[in-house]
């Protein structure tokens, strides 16, 4: 090493912050080469410091640890040098040794008394499940054998019950990160291989579910071979799935209460008893799994299998660690089945940064079906929906000749999803519906059936009738709602006091987001019936001119428009 000179002093100083800029702009080999530089004219603590951290990021870790050494060889105080070098000795898989490194700081700052809070959280988590880590590293062994490859990710747990799938170092945009082999992914022509899955297709069972119940089959005689070539990636599926409504108890349920979600529920637990019961009475060997057994499997199929396209042929699939992923829109990375590399791969989107969780998107769903089929709701969901039911009063005399206009038992009570669009298909089919209940002029009926063409007219694709049927939909659609917010036991005003003051549970906090989401969509169409009763009680132009030009009334416009349309049309 050159001597020291104010000159060198100058330039070296000059080469660390350029270094530290580079740093922060995530590009770690220029800030690796500045530091560099800046140590040849002059050894300095922090310039060791940084390039360590340069080079954890840049996932060089036995590099990052010799400057970490380095630095507090020439300043053992240097809490910022002890923090990167715990650092790199939890990547390195020493967690304890980096939860002494930090114990040895005397002055914490923030960053450090954070890490040695996460570190010890964490080396609590592992004492209590050193099993988890062993499935963990038998599951990725396992996946090496059979030449995956995943060089820059890396399993994550976050908490008992939730893991997820964290970037080792920064990766790049369009890179991929994930490859399974065909080898190593159950597939469903797969599961129709087995003794039971022939006897199901023998026997043409009408199953609800039939390619879950196909893959689930398959899961529960495969979890009891010991020898089964499953067995690393059975192992660390999750035991039991308590987040999942099917498997909630009663005090869980009663969260729900007044919540349409309860009648999916239980239809979705006959559904799965049907189907348990089929497969016994064909199969009666598979009776030895218990119905929970089944029910778990399900749970399993529905909340993990891709939908993947093999050679032109769609089918679906568990894919072990690509099924750890966890949910956020907008998505991360794209996934497909990759016919050139015989395997299922996943490629990021953009680029995401080392320590990163790195999600996929399980689609645009609402907190009923998020809840039901994966056990989780996503807060602020802008897919939120609600099941109403509509049914023809029984005392409307022109019922007989409405139902033989559809074909239609119209005094059954029909269910329609409603979300917060009117211009969504199943709003428009709701309000076209109701539009044909209402119909109270026999005179306007038969215009109506006079006009279409078909034998039978679609109650479903009504199109506005005039300003008294519109009014008389709005007047049904605001009683709909008014019934169903009266089922709950709570208002929403009473929910968000609740979410912001009571403790509650990963369950309780779950049902309480959904019954808001629905309950934030009945209040908007209960405030929209009022709002056109209003306007279309005194429909005009001026009385529209007011309408729209007020800020508040934007989300009605669109509605408002199309009523105009056709009441123009109607008028000539």
């Amino acid at each position: 090493m050159p001597p020291k000179s104010r000159r060198s002093d100058l330039i070296s100083n000059q080469l660390k912050e350029e270094g530290n800029t580079e740093l922060l702009n995530r590009d770690y080999h220029k800030a690796i080469t500045l530091y560099t530089k800046a140590l040849y004219l002059e050894e300095n603590p922090i310039c060791y410091s940084n390039r360590a951290q340069a080079y954890l990021y840049n996932n060089e870790l036995e590099l990052a640890l010799q400057d970490c050494n380095r630095a507090l060889q020439l300043n053992p105080n240097y809490v910022k040098a002890t923090t990167n070098k715990a650092q790199v000795l939890y990547e390195m898989g020493y967690l304890q040794q980096a939860i002494e490194c930090l114990q040895g700081i005397n002055n914490h700052s923030p960053e450090s008394q954070i890490l040695l809070n996460q570190y010890q959280s964490q080396s609590l988590k592992t004492l209590l499940d050193q099993g988890e880590l062993e499935r963990q590293k038998t599951l990725l062994e396992w996946l090496k054998q059979g030449k995956a490859q995943f060089p820059k990710i890396k399993i994550e747990c976050y908490s008992e019950s939730y893991r997820g799938v964290n970037a080792k170092q920064k990766i790049n945009a369009k890179e991929l990160i994930l490859f399974i082999p065909k080898s190593h992914m159950i597939t469903l022509e797969m599961a129709k291989e087995t003794p039971v899955a022939k006897k199901m297709i023998q026997f043409r069972l009408d199953l609800l579910s039939p390619k879950h119940s196909f893959l689930s089959t398959f899961l529960l005689q495969e979890k009891s071979r010991p020898n089964s070539f499953w067995k690393p990636y059975l192992d660390i599926l999750p035991q039991s799935y308590p987040s999942f409504p099917i498997f909630f108890n009663n005090y869980d349920l009663d969260w729900l209460q007044g919540s349409p979600s309860l009648k999916q529920i239980n239809d979705k637990l006959s559904d799965l008893k049907k189907d348990y019961n089929d497969i016994c009475n064909v199969a009666p060997e598979f009776s030895q799994y218990s119905f929970y057994e089944f029910c778990w499997a399900r749970m399993t199929a529905s909340s993990r299998i891709f939908g993947i396209n093999i050679k032109g042929v769609k089918t679906d699939a568990f894919v072990p660690l690509a099924d750890m992923l966890n949910h956020k829109r907008p998505k991360l990375t794209s996934w497909c089945y990759s016919e050139e590399k015989q395997g299922f791969i996943i490629e990021t989107d953009e680029k995401i940064d080392r320590g990163q969780m790195i999600f996929d998107s399980y689609g645009r769903k609402c907190n009923s079906r998020f809840l039901l089929n994966y056990g989780f709701v996503v807060d602020d969901n802008d897919a939120n929906e609600v099941n109403v039911t509509v049914a023809a009063e029984f005392n409307d005399p022109l019922i007989q000749l409405k139902e033989e206009a559809t074909e239609e038992q119209l005094k059954q009570p029909k269910t329609f999803r409603l979300i917060m669009d009117t211009d969504e298909t199943t709003v428009m089919e709701f309000m076209s519906y109701i539009r044909f209940l209402v119909i109270k002029d026999q005179t306007q009926l038969q215009l109506l059936l006079n006009g279409i063409v078909s034998k039978y007219i679609k109650p479903t694709k009504i199109q506005p009738l005039g300003i008294h049927n519109e009014l008389d939909m709005w007047d049904l659609i605001r009683r709909i709602c008014y019934v169903a917010l009266s089922r709950y036991p709570t208002t929403l005003e009473q929910d968000k006091e609740i979410l912001q003051i009571c403790d509650l549970t990963t369950n309780q906090r779950n049902c309480l987001i959904l019954r808001m989401g629905e309950k934030e969509i009945l209040k908007f169409y209960y405030q929209f019936s009022e709002k056109m009763k209003q306007l279309l009680s005194n429909f005009n132009q001026q009385e529209i001119n007011i309408f729209c030009s007020k800020e508040e009334n934007c989300k009605y416009l669109n509605y408002v428009n199309k009523v105009i349309m056709f009441q123009n049309q109607n008028d000539q």
